[in-house]
């Protein structure tokens, strides 16, 4: 017997025998009996004696002086801490506070045959490559046949870094793609024993960046060493007869690809510096003052600079506004130099916005357009907001602003992340955050797509402060202050 009466009887406002499990008054008049468990219930229409009355909110605010304009805002104990940082209210041996990346595991040991992943990377696992003005899929078939041509080991370190790329986008960190990675390692290691023409070069290049592709791809115990890989395959480059060689267009798409990852490593690395490194990461040994030209003496540089494309050139410039933030003079100079280099930086605008998008190869593919102008816009953005903003008016910059959440507003996706870090950290009130957000959740929707968790912490830690300070800290400390805070080098690309 049940401790109360059902809810049937008690609406019926009648005895109820409690009999389980329903009771007799209902099976005898054919109702349905509501049981005697926990019922919630909401006060019906004009239901006076249960509503909640209540003064409407703008009667109960008074016109008087204690109104209040206060606003939320969505900060943590690190962003209050960070803030303090870069205010200078706490001493040089404060020690700031890390972001790390999730750690994915799985316990799990793959047996996925070879084939399978080989079908896989074909299939889905190419688009993922992070290229620049060339399709990711034309670059994955690249790298195919190179891994099929003969069965030397430089051919089998392409083969092996390919297979390991494709295990871990298909299943994640697991003991499969690791095993995969160093038989890479072991192939090429071999490989540097042998005689090493252009087309062995040309493998120990694609293979470098297949184990870079590898390392940004996921987050891991190995991560930072993508910047390692890079260097290696700059190397190889200088020390071959590639220079020398006749390139065709495969080859460019590969020096392209090198290239693209090289820059983007020179941003991170102007403003990465972790606590333990006092000294800047990025040195010139021209002392600085008018800069000129940075002189061009990396191998990539030389070799794609042939091709002169939109993507190339977007590049360069970013090379040397890079380069300019590593090495920024001071504004106490002389009147007349601080005059001649900000009439520099104002020239490099100008070639900045001067880079032409009609290009044959954007044409074949309409979204390279977009994609070319929003590296112009955040590369413009981040030259204006690191210098002080003396290149041009606020208004200007703000319709510069307008058109890059418009433009993202539009995307499906967004899978390189140096524009989408730059140009959302320009987010400032509730409708563009969101608009930045749901392009990253859309973007990390796609099977060619990486995770994007590390580009969106920092992009909210940098609101965050943004909404503390409203302007008042500098741009480069901030945003060196923040990539600081990753554990490892961070790449966007």
């Amino acid at each position: 017997m049940a401790s109360r009466s059902c809810g049937t009887c008690r609406d019926r406002r009648i005895l109820c025998d409690r009999t389980v499990p329903a009771c007799s008054q209902c099976s005898k008049s054919n109702r349905t009996c509501k049981g005697y468990g926990l019922r919630l219930s909401w006060p019906k229409a004009h239901d006076k004696r249960r509503a909640m009355m209540a003064r409407p909110f703008m009667q109960q605010r008074s016109a008087g002086p204690h109104s209040s304009n206060a606003h939320l805002l969505n900060i943590s104990t690190w962003d209050i801490e960070m803030h303090l940082y870069l205010l200078g209210l706490v001493s040089s041996e404060y020690h700031r506070r890390t972001l790390r990346s999730p750690m994915p595991f799985n316990s799990f040991k793959l047996d996925v045959a070879e084939n399978r992943l080989f079908q896989y990377f074909k299939s889905t696992a190419s688009c993922s490559l992070t290229t620049f003005g060339h399709d990711p899929t034309n670059v994955g078939n690249m790298l195919i046949r190179m891994a099929l041509v003969n069965d030397a080991p430089s051919t089998a370190a392409v083969l092996y870094s390919l297979l390991a790329l494709s295990s871990l986008h298909r299943s994640g960190l697991h003991s499969q793609a690791a095993e995969l990675k160093i038989a890479a390692l072991k192939f090429l290691g071999v490989a540097s024993n042998c005689e090493i023409g252009t087309m062995e070069a040309i493998q120990h290049v694609a293979a470098g960046m297949l184990l870079c592709s590898f390392e940004i791809y996921q987050a891991s115990c190995t991560s930072g060493q993508w910047r390692s890989y890079i260097i290696g395959v700059k190397n190889v480059i200088k020390a071959s007869p590639l220079d020398t060689s006749k390139r065709d267009s495969d080859f460019n798409a590969l020096l392209d690809w090198v290239y693209y990852h090289d820059v983007l490593s020179r941003f991170s690395i102007t403003h990465w510096h972790p606590p333990a490194i006092d000294r800047p990461l990025v040195c010139l040994e021209e002392p600085v003052g008018i800069p000129s030209p940075p002189v061009n003496t990396d191998p990539c540089m030389e070799i794609t600079y042939s091709t002169q494309s939109p993507f190339n050139k977007v590049l360069k410039s970013l090379t040397e506004v890079c380069n300019l933030v590593a090495t920024k003079p001071s504004y106490d100079s002389p009147s007349g130099k601080a005059e001649d280099f900000e009439n520099y930086l104002k020239i490099l605008a100008w070639r900045i916005r001067s880079i032409p998008t009609s290009d044959t190869i954007i044409d074949e593919n309409p979204s390279m357009v977009t994609l070319v102008e929003l590296f112009q816009l955040a590369t413009l953005i981040y030259l204006n907001r690191a210098f002080g903003n003396i290149l041009e008016p606020a208004t200007e910059t703000q319709k510069r602003i307008e058109r890059a959440f418009g433009i993202f507003s539009q995307l499906s996706s967004c899978e390189r992340q140096y524009p989408l870090l730059i140009l959302g950290c320009e987010a400032r009130n509730d409708r563009e955050r969101c608009i930045v957000l749901d392009l990253i959740s859309r973007t990390e929707r796609r099977d060619s797509s990486r995770s994007l968790f590390l580009t969106k912490k920092l992009i909210q830690a940098i609101w965050a402060q943004d909404d503390l300070s409203q302007g008042e800290i500098d741009y480069t400390k901030k945003l060196s202050a923040i990539l600081s805070c990753c554990n490892i080098l961070p790449t966007f690309v």
